[in-house]
């Protein structure tokens, strides 16, 4: 397929757009579930090893609520798009907004062997690497990208909230762990890069003519260009009674700030506006609009002075209730982490044996529409687990999934 690229119009959107938004459509691959069974315990750590206890988890996702993989893939690596694909990813997005994000890294915690001195405390620290993307774009914005503005001719397009984002960080962070597992850290925070681009408010309009446009665009975007040091604070409280037929969990990820040093920053406020283009010519010409330096003056840039950025930080809410002795249910909410909606989870897990547990799930929000999800998590005879969970099992065998995401985790108990 190619992009229809003829209109004076299209050209001047595109230019803008490829300006202030960098969509991220780099493929990787879930955010680490926050638990998936009360299997904790205020006793001794029983790892007999020579070392700390401890536990690995690495994660990887992406997901889009309109994009199927196969699509995906080309926006990625190239290809010839058929035309069957961009239509289909238009229909499903209809008046909605379109989205695309992705989350990967890993987090490796450990802790003492002993309380500390008399009491119920022992030392513990973590440290975890993410990288994480997130895109929104109008239905308006997907046709003029891929399509071109032949089928908008005598309509407004509106393209506000169209945005592309991306961070990467690491934490290392020490703190106090107490009964249940409940912890809190402090972590220092070091940002390598981040990018973010938004439009606010922008409009476009070409008469059916062909002969007058209008385009008004309020949109910023900004460029890490060094290295940002940051603080970030984790905490998890577990409500674990025996006394109680259920567990309630909360996890706080990532909640702290970075000071980016003279980060570049753009800004856009204009209003464009012209009627007869001619084709060539003295000023406004479609020859003009394609020369080098054109739209110099439609744009301001600064890299003064340090910037104060909030990490993606994430909040997570859990609830198990047992249906048997070996039979639960279980309903999670995720917010954050540049997620458009919250990410809710609901699923019932069974343990076989002494072993073995697995459950399947069914997810809602974040980036995509209605998925299921399955993990398993087997507890070797040594005092180890390790535990798998899989987002979509059916998209990993398909390239009309609209996303891939896996979990693994190994842990000393």
């Amino acid at each position: 397929m190619n992009v229809n690229g003829s209109s004076a119009a299209a050209k001047i959107v595109c230019f803008l757009l490829l300006a202030w938004l960098s969509v991220p459509m780099a493929c990787a691959s879930l955010h680490p579930k926050s638990r998936v069974d009360s299997t904790l315990s205020a006793s001794e750590p029983r790892d007999s090893s020579r070392f700390l206890p401890w536990s690995l988890t690495m994660w990887g996702q992406h997901r889009s609520n309109t994009m199927d993989h196969q699509l995906g893939q080309l926006l990625v690596r190239g290809g010839n798009i058929d035309r069957t694909l961009v239509d289909a990813a238009r229909e499903i997005q209809g008046g909605d907004m379109g989205s695309f994000g992705f989350s990967s890294g890993f987090q490796l915690h450990a802790r003492s062997r002993q309380m500390w001195k008399e009491t119920n405390w022992r030392l513990c620290g973590s440290v975890q690497a993410r990288w994480i993307g997130d895109s929104r774009w109008t239905p308006e914005m997907y046709d003029l990208v891929l399509t071109g503005n032949a089928g908008h001719l005598g309509r407004w397009d509106v393209l506000d909230g169209t945005r592309a984002r991306s961070s990467a960080w690491l934490n290392a962070a020490v703190g106090i762990e107490g009964r249940h597992q409940n912890r809190v850290e402090l972590g220092l925070v070091y940002r390598p890069f981040q990018y973010e681009g938004l439009i606010e408010t922008g409009y476009f309009y070409v008469n059916e003519d062909v002969d007058d446009m209008f385009a008004s665009m309020r949109a910023n975007a900004r460029l890490s260009r060094k290295a940002a040091w940051g603080l970030a604070l984790n905490a998890e409280w577990h409500f674990l009674r025996e006394e109680a037929p259920f567990a309630f969990h909360v996890q706080l990820r990532n909640f702290g700030a970075v000071i980016s040093p003279n980060p570049l920053r753009f800004a856009v406020d204009t209003v464009l506006e012209t009627s007869g283009l001619p084709f060539s010519g003295a000023g406004w010409s479609i020859a003009s609009l394609q020369e080098e330096g054109f739209a110099e003056g439609l744009y301001t840039a600064d890299s003064s002075g340090v910037d104060l950025q909030r990490l993606p930080g994430r909040l997570d809410l859990s609830f198990e209730y047992p249906l048997s002795p070996r039979t639960g249910w279980d309903v999670q909410v995720q917010l954050g982490e540049w997620m458009p909606l919250p990410r809710a989870i609901s699923g019932l897990r069974r343990a076989f044996g002494k072993h073995w547990q697995a459950g399947v799930q069914v997810i809602a929000g974040g980036w995509g529409r209605v998925r299921p999800a399955a993990w398993a998590r087997w507890r070797m005879p040594n005092e180890r687990a390790i535990m798998i969970y899989v987002e979509d099992p059916w998209g990993w065998g398909s390239d009309s999934a609209y996303g891939r995401g896996v979990t693994l985790r190994y842990e000393s108990l």
